[in-house]
């Protein structure tokens, strides 16, 4: 009877040793961190709002008052309101201050980069009174919806023709990048 239980407890002690060699080895060659890490558990994440050069197709097709690139599905806009581009204002819509751009976490966990480029509507007192999605990259729906809760909570100095606020719309792009390293002095 004693040998039969040192024999069990010799195969459970080598099954542990072995598992914990094979887990070891398992965290040691997988990658399964989400980019770079700092400072304890602290993600390294940087993304980048940045304002998109207009194309030249598109400004060819400003007196339509679409845009050329622009997808069939239209936001909705009120009606009888002018929303002026930033060529044909004296002082654009500078953004006061930025709400937190959530990276979808799916995607960071997959490392997954991508674009997403909206036009903003901005009301003559500041504030967003709609985003439409104008191109993304990759498509599917991964960075779209994190992109739209961003750029709604923007508050602007709005933009302004002789002195006066008025309406406006700024094309801006939004950059998911989880390689990319934070800059201290952004904030």
């Amino acid at each position: 009877m004693d040998s039969v239980v040192r024999e069990q407890r010799k195969n459970l002690s080598l099954a542990l040793v072995l598992s914990a060699g094979l887990h070891l080895i398992l965290m040691l060659t997988l990658d399964v961190s989400p980019g770079s890490w700092h400072y304890g558990f602290q993600p390294a994440l940087r993304v980048v709002l940045k304002e998109a050069e207009a194309a030249p197709k598109a400004v060819a097709t400003a007196k339509e008052g679409r845009s050329a690139s622009a997808p069939q599905a239209r936001a909705t806009i009120p009606l009888g309101q002018r929303y002026f581009r930033r060529s044909e204002v004296d002082v654009a819509a500078v953004p006061l201050h930025r709400a937190p751009l959530v990276y979808p976490e799916d995607a960071y966990v997959s490392r997954l980069a991508g674009k997403v480029t909206a036009r903003v509507y901005i009301s003559a007192t500041g504030s967003v009174d709609t985003v439409e999605i104008v191109k993304v990259q990759p498509r599917g729906g991964v960075f779209e919806q994190a992109a739209l809760e961003a750029l709604r909570q923007v508050r602007y100095q709005p933009a302004q023709i002789g002195g006066q606020a008025v309406n406006s719309q700024k094309l801006i792009e939004v950059t998911f990048n989880p390689y990319e390293e934070p800059n201290p002095s952004a904030d």
